[in-house]
């Protein structure tokens, strides 16, 4: 309180002297040896007064206490140092969301020093986007990556950018890099996820979207992976059938139902065997597959095989076999037609066309229809067109010009195109 009332009387004080001086244009004469006088006004006097009342106080605490007055001086010189910083820094976060590389780059220049925190430097390079090309961006984050090994707050921007530039050479080693820091990291696990999809490895990349989906199920992270993973693991069955008979699906929130796997299986094991030169044993396994599950598929990779394998006639006797058997299926009798025809056996192609009964097609559009257990599971629109094609075809050849023009008319469904 007595502080406040000698604040409020000096104030009063000065008020009233410079009120007077103002008025009457009132100076201080100093008279200093003969006739050497200064003229000084009143306030320069009092200001005056004041700069020599400071420095005698200064001076007086220094004396007094010089360890507290050398520890006060650097207080308020850092406090100067750390309040500029924060407006220079403030500025750069305001250039960085105006996206304004010149004041960018104007500010960054002020910060860069071995001060600088080391997630300026890199949203400094992150946004460099807006100004440099792809290598000068991923030149500049190795870089930052040698000088400073190891930090997560440079792998993590880093594998980021090669992955949108899809860089997965250097996305699989910056993935391993982060996994080797923190085993089980979520990024390094989606990164290589994208590295083993590109590189078609699918057994490696339902590993990873096993972590993910047993640490991070039902997050925003593995929507995409949830959605896809069914579809991975049939191709990591087709690639790798061995390993997959031992993957376990615990991980999964609901039971997966693993009726469909033996094809998959079975396809896998044919290729395995294609890619070994065994193309006899590949379309015996095709085989037994078929007539355990009548999946179409099998005859589709079948016809691969039968066209690479240089054994042409044994695997068109296998082909035959089935469309003899007991179990006969439109599939197989299909397949086995159009491979005759195109070996221009057309009578023995017709014959076996005439053994095939497709049901019409009741409704208008309909694309498919289930078949009795003679007929297998179900006959898409793509075995109906090549049913119609070998029949256009043989009709063609044999000239037989009225079947022909009823066969172009199911190709062509005229119904459709008229209404």
């Amino acid at each position: 309180m007595k502080r406040l009332i000698l604040i409020a009387l000096a104030l009063l004080l000065l008020g009233s002297m410079g009120y007077f001086a103002m008025q009457n244009s009132h100076s201080v004469s100093l008279n200093f040896f003969g006739n050497f006088t200064i003229q000084l006004s009143v306030w320069m006097v009092i200001a005056g007064s004041f700069v020599t009342g400071w420095l005698i106080t200064e001076i007086w605490h220094f004396i007094s206490h010089p360890q507290r007055f050398v520890q006060s001086f650097l207080g308020k010189f850092s406090r100067y140092k750390n309040n500029k910083k924060l407006q220079l820094t403030q500025d750069f976060e305001q250039a960085s969301l105006l996206r304004d590389p010149k004041q960018l780059r104007k500010n960054f220049s002020k910060l860069d020093n071995q001060e600088t925190p080391l997630s300026v430097r890199v949203q400094f390079i992150e946004l460099l986007r807006y100004e440099n090309n792809a290598e000068e961006i991923l030149n500049s984050f190795a870089d930052l990556n040698n000088k400073f090994q190891a930090n997560l707050q440079v792998l993590l921007p880093y594998l980021k950018l090669v992955c949108e530039l899809k860089e997965f050479d250097i996305a699989e080693r910056l993935s391993y890099e982060i996994l080797r820091i923190n085993p089980g990291h979520p990024d390094a696990l989606l990164a290589l996820r994208q590295v083993y999809i590109d590189k078609q490895n699918w057994v490696g990349c339902i590993e990873q979207e096993k972590e993910l989906l047993k640490n991070y199920s039902g997050s925003l992270i593995t929507y995409n992976v949830s959605m896809e993973h069914e579809d991975h693991i049939q191709k990591a069955i087709r690639q790798d059938p061995k390993f997959m008979k031992n993957w376990s699906y615990r991980y999964l929130s609901q039971k997966r139902d693993r009726k469909n796997d033996k094809y998959f299986e079975a396809i896998g094991e044919a290729n395995q065997l294609q890619n070994s030169g065994m193309f006899l044993d590949a379309a015996k396994v095709l085989k037994k597959a078929f007539e355990n599950t009548s999946h179409p598929e099998l005859l589709e990779t079948m016809e691969v095989i039968y066209r690479q394998s240089g054994a042409e006639e044994q695997i068109l006797k296998i082909i035959g076999g089935i469309h003899k058997s007991r179990q006969r299926a439109i599939h197989a009798s299909l397949l086995y037609a159009k491979l005759l025809y195109q070996k221009n056996q057309l009578e023995q192609a017709s014959k076996i066309l005439g053994q095939v009964n497709i049901p019409p097609i009741s409704k208008k559009g309909q694309k498919t229809f289930f078949g009795n257990n003679e007929n297998g599971p179900q006959l898409n629109e793509k075995w109906i067109e090549l049913n119609h094609t070998i029949r256009f075809l043989i009709a063609i050849r044999q000239e037989r010009s009225e079947d022909a023009l009823n066969e172009a008319k199911n190709l062509l469904r005229e119904e459709e195109i008229l209404t």
